[in-house]
């Protein structure tokens, strides 16, 4: 499974924290202003219901008849409900008073002479119900208060909270890409520039710019590891250098023995001269060893340039299976061209493409009984030429190091 960027995962951090954090807040707000709104207003309701109380009993003394018309008043300056019983009788209520706004326990805690309060839900509605014993005239006085337009209020209030959530949240992942643009940015710069290096490009050096220490940090290594990095290559190139150059004069010494011995050979023994046949086989492995690690030092120094030419790839690969058939006294193998193939151009270095054809050649007839076949064929829009030998082949695992220096398969 694909493990997410930085990217995102700073985009997901922020946005979520951001989203946490806002409606923590929000729910916060909410429930404080909902507590406090509804105390208030219960603690209002509550005063004005025993305001609203002492005028009952006032008029029940003075003036019974009028208790409609009182609790009518009550009703259009309180718009609240208010009822009347006494003696588990409904004496009175107000135009839009009914006796379902109470509850029964309500109504048996007043009974019993003790103030007290309820908060119901009445027909999807919330109401508050203030019961108010009137002990002096053996009556109990109700009043029903609606908060539906509190609870509009807090209902707005909500949405206004989870709005300012996710406008808080989109900041945040605003400010998360922000911060994601510049933390990934310079770990980008770093993964292109080593990419570069990776593919020879060891120039390739960071721009050390006014950034965060620790970008600028970062950016310092990196271009110190770089620099150290050709240092030690430059050096093992030198060395190779050295050691190819000081060992061509003995070894142009010892052919030059060599050579002296073969017009000499009929004056040796057989033993002589089979003692003499490995040595002149090893010294040529030898100079051909110091040769190409010659060759590479100068390769990995920049001092063999490259000299391109447009030259028949065919006559190329014939002359080259010639020279390894003659150098190797071995009958030359056949050069086979696909069908679709005529007499294709190729713009080489030649004298690189001549010793790639030659080491594989070679490789063929020392460790895999030799080359059998030469074939050209065309594999999208490319030219691939294939040394076809009598060797069991490289083994899978294999495959990818073969292309290292100076390795041999099992």
């Amino acid at each position: 499974m694909p493990r997410r960027s930085l990217r995102a995962r700073l985009l997901v951090t922020f946005g979520l924290g951001a989203f946490v954090l806002s409606s923590l807040f929000a729910s916060l707000t909410y429930v404080g202003v909902h507590h406090v709104l509804v105390s208030d207003k219960q603690l209002s309701d509550l005063k004005q219901s025993y305001v609203d109380a002492a005028l009952v009993r006032t008029t029940l003394y003075t003036n019974p008849p009028n208790l409609a018309s009182l609790l009518d008043s009550i009703e259009s300056a309180t718009a609240s409900n208010v009822l009347v019983q006494t003696h588990h009788q409904w004496l009175s209520r107000s135009h839009f008073a009914s006796t379902n706004d109470v509850s029964a326990s309500l109504i048996q805690l007043v009974d019993h002479g003790q103030p007290a309060y309820q908060t119901l839900v009445v027909h999807g509605q919330i109401v508050f119900v203030v019961g108010i014993p009137i002990r002096s005239v053996e009556t109990q006085f109700y009043e029903v208060f609606h908060l539906s337009a509190l609870e509009n209020t807090l209902g707005r209030l909500l949405q206004l909270l989870a709005a300012g959530a996710l406008l808080t949240s989109l900041v945040g992942v605003a400010g998360g890409q922000w911060v994601a643009r510049r933390a990934v940015r310079p770990l980008e710069t770093v993964s292109r520039a080593a990419a570069s290096i990776a593919e020879g490009e060891l120039s390739i050096r960071l721009a050390v710019t006014q950034a965060d220490r620790e970008v600028q940090q970062l950016t310092e290594s990196f271009n110190e590891m770089v620099s150290q990095l050709v240092d030690r290559m430059e050096r093992d190139a030198r060395f190779a250098s050295d050691v190819s150059h000081e060992l061509r004069s003995p070894l142009t010494t010892l052919a030059a023995a060599g050579s002296v011995l073969q017009q000499h050979r009929h004056e040796l023994s057989s033993a002589g001269q089979e003692s003499l046949d490995l040595l002149m086989a090893d010294l040529s492995i030898f100079q051909s060893l110091v040769e190409d690690l010659l060759e590479m030092a100068r390769g990995d120094a920049g001092a063999v340039p490259l000299v391109i030419e447009t030259v028949s790839a065919v006559e190329l690969v014939r002359q080259c299976v010639r020279s390894a058939a003659r150098r190797h006294a071995i009958a030359e193998p056949p050069l086979e061209l696909a069908a679709d193939i005529d007499n294709p151009l190729v713009s080489v270095d030649r004298r690189r493409f001549e010793r790639v054809i030659t080491n594989l050649t070679d490789n063929a007839f020392r460790y895999a009984g030799g080359a059998t076949a030469l074939r050209l064929t065309l594999e999208a829009g490319q030219l691939a030429i294939n040394v076809d030998d009598a060797g069991p082949g490289i083994s899978p695992d294999e495959r990818d190091a073969v292309f290292e220096r100076f390795f041999r398969g099992r």
